[in-house]
């Protein structure tokens, strides 16, 4: 929640808001797919890098379950080949002052982050291959961070502080992938930890439904590929004969047990102590979107500042008022919070609301519920939602190992023609990794998060654009669309009869896009191509309300239907050595941009290793809403990142 220093103050404990339905989509939105070794389902056709590692710029990388060069000998060691990358990403905030609503920290350093990838692939014989990825990653402990230690710190007595455990949960240190495939007749499967990618978006996930997201990179250092949850799972995939004009058909399923364990101590003990074990931790994602929020860890998302009736709980006269972050302490802010933790307010502490902001006024003077407001869970108390504090969340109710908490989906793959297409179900337990809207138990401090069934129904085409044979030469073009649909998903609700907090509605995603891929540009480049994407995605809530909101508690009413834009064009002169792109998304809501230009250089002597340069700006005229959740995070980013091959 975002009233942090008044529920110190009178309860001994601290609160958090989360805006994980939001936040989940727009963390990925901001990073897109580039690295695909280890993806083992069907691909777009362009690969589109907006930040991090830009593996398709690197052909002499091979890709995940290929086999090696041939050799000379034949022996045991013949078909193992190691390949990997090392890179190294840093960053600098362009305007730290405008950070002052998620840290008090001023110093202009946003990221220096190292990785270190490591791919084993593994060919026994022409049956049975096996692949493995490590990954390597550290960060340093950022003043971003560790600078928000006094809201943990100077919490009701409790003389704690976890700014160092907020800054080690970047550091990853684990066996990402490992799989086996193992072909037999028309019959391919795959056993172990994997990524497997049904949509076809580039920038959005529609289709992509699988894996749970991992945020704690969100929008500067995670790709979409890098910001998948590999899953632990058993994956067939049936070559069909083809009948009529049917062809390329193939059938696949996936069965995902709960086993899914986490378990490096920084995400699975988190500083919020989500998980009661380690062996199913891995269902779902690690942050929300950050490592931490209220206060913020780094790119996490904005703060309420206008109060706004029937959704927030203004706890003084006058503002300015704050909802947490760094606001919450700066002088002459007051608290204000926002739903749905504002009902407790209204409804347990109305004299402590601003007088003329309590929609349950009525309500009160004919009734007056008991409230219990000391009571608590026993789960952690560091944690901001931990013990006693006045949203004492306790574990994160995560589904069981049991058969019937297990996730499962099927997709039907065909050729019609020239149209391709796909159509899939999947049963997720897990509720793609991210919670249903915080719960609150009536008249009391308790409140749940807990993770709940959904099924999703998804189609995916894509065909060529008919176009004359002369204009086809030059523009290639290719049209893609996917449409999803979810039922019974969690939106929050501050309407009277919702006391819980909760309302439940179905939702309807669909994407439609345009790629002109490597088009023969001699009017640009005699040695380079032109590359370019629109995508157009909508979200519709089909049964909204005017008093539902935007995730757990931003002071934002959710939209029937969103609608953000991807416009990416790039080039490159002198067989690839410079390669300018172009990348933007745009939302209606507060007319809000984002802008990611960038830059690679490639020496021209060898592919192996380049420098890449680039921009995030974040501009808009609503902070509570799409993109413009993380305004004033603009920065400035150079990397290096270098390509090997071991044996």
């Amino acid at each position: 929640m975002r009233f942090e220093g008044w529920c110190r103050a009178k309860f001994g404990g601290a609160g958090k808001r989360w805006t994980a339905l939001a936040v989940m989509s727009l963390g990925l939105i901001l990073t897109v797919a580039t690295s695909r070794a280890g993806d083992i389902s069907g691909q777009p056709v362009n690969a589109l890098n907006i930040t991090n590692s830009a593996s398709n710029a690197l052909p002499q990388m091979a890709a995940a379950g290929s086999p090696p060069p041939a050799g000379g000998e034949q022996s045991w060691l013949s078909g193992l080949h190691i390949s990997g990358f090392g890179s190294e990403t840093f960053g600098m905030w362009q305007n730290p002052t405008a950070l002052r609503a998620y840290t008090p920290s001023r110093n202009n350093l946003a990221v220096a982050r190292s990785l270190l990838q490591i791919d084993e692939n593994y060919r026994l014989n022409e049956n049975n291959t096996f692949f493995a990825r490590e990954w390597f990653v550290y960060e340093p402990p950022y003043s971003y961070n560790s600078a928000n230690n006094p809201q943990y710190k100077n919490g009701a007595g409790k003389g704690l502080s976890y700014g160092h455990m907020m800054n080690s949960y970047y550091n990853v240190y684990s066996l990402r992938d490992a799989w086996w495939e193992n072909k037999t007749g028309p019959l391919t499967t795959f056993i172990g930890n994997q990524i497997v990618v049904w949509g076809q978006s580039l920038a959005f996930r529609v289709g992509d439904v699988i894996n749970p997201a991992d945020t704690c990179w969100a929008f500067g250092f995670a790709n979409l590929e890098q910001s998948r949850e590999p899953q632990w799972m058993i994956h067939p995939v049936l070559n069909l004969p083809e009948f009529g004009p049917f062809t390329s058909n193939f059938l696949e399923l996936v069965v995902q047990p709960g086993f899914q364990p986490k378990w490096w101590p920084e995400q699975y003990q988190d500083p919020y102590h989500k998980y009661r074990t380690a062996v199913t931790a891995g269902r779902v994602q690690p942050c929300f979107p950050a490592a931490s929020h209220g206060p913020s860890a780094r790119f996490d998302v904005q703060y309420s500042t206008e109060p706004i009736f029937g959704a927030d709980a203004p706890l003084a006269p006058l503002g300015p008022y704050a909802t947490g972050g760094a606001q919450s302490i700066l002088p002459g802010y007051h608290a204000m919070v926002d739903p749905p933790a504002s009902r407790l307010f209204f409804v347990c502490l109305p004299g402590a609301v601003r007088p003329g902001f309590n929609p349950y006024a009525a309500f009160l003077t004919h009734f007056h519920p008991t409230c219990h407001l000391g009571l608590n869970k026993n789960n952690n108390r560091i944690s901001p939602i931990g013990d006693l504090a006045i949203a004492d969340t306790g574990f994160w109710h995560v589904p069981g190992m049991q058969p019937e908490n297990w996730n499962e989906g099927v997709r039907f793959h065909t050729l019609y023609g020239a149209t391709e297409w796909t159509v899939l179900y999947y049963n997720d337990n897990v509720s793609g990794g991210a919670p249903w809207t915080l719960k609150w138990t009536p008249y009391t401090n308790l409140w749940n998060y807990s993770f709940y069934p959904i099924q999703e129904v998804a189609v995916t085409v894509d065909r060529p654009i008919p176009a004359p044979a002369s204009i086809a030469e030059y523009f290639p073009a290719v049209f893609r669309g996917e449409v999803l649909y979810q039922n019974h998903v969690s939106l929050e609700s501050n309407e009277f009869q919702n006391m819980n907090a909760q309302r439940w509605t179905d939702v309807v995603k669909y994407m439609l896009a345009i790629d002109l891929d490597q088009a023969y540009a001699p009017w640009l480049t005699s040695t380079g191509n032109l590359s370019a994407n629109l995508e157009m995605i909508q979200t519709t809530i089909m049964d909204n309300c005017k008093l539902c909101y935007v995730g757990n508690d931003l002071s934002e009413h959710q939209l029937k239907n969103d609608v953000s834009v991807l416009f990416n064009i790039g080039t490159s002169w002198w067989w690839s050595d410079f390669a300018p792109t172009w990348t933007m998304i745009w939302n209606p809501k507060g007319d809000t941009f984002a802008l990611f230009p960038s830059l690679v250089l490639n020496p021209p002597w060898t592919k192996k290793y380049f420098l890449k340069l680039q921009a995030i700006e974040l501009l808009g005229g609503d902070k509570e809403a799409g993109i413009g959740l993380f305004k004033g995070q603009s920065y400035l980013i150079a990397q290096f990142q270098y390509n090997f091959n071991l044996l």
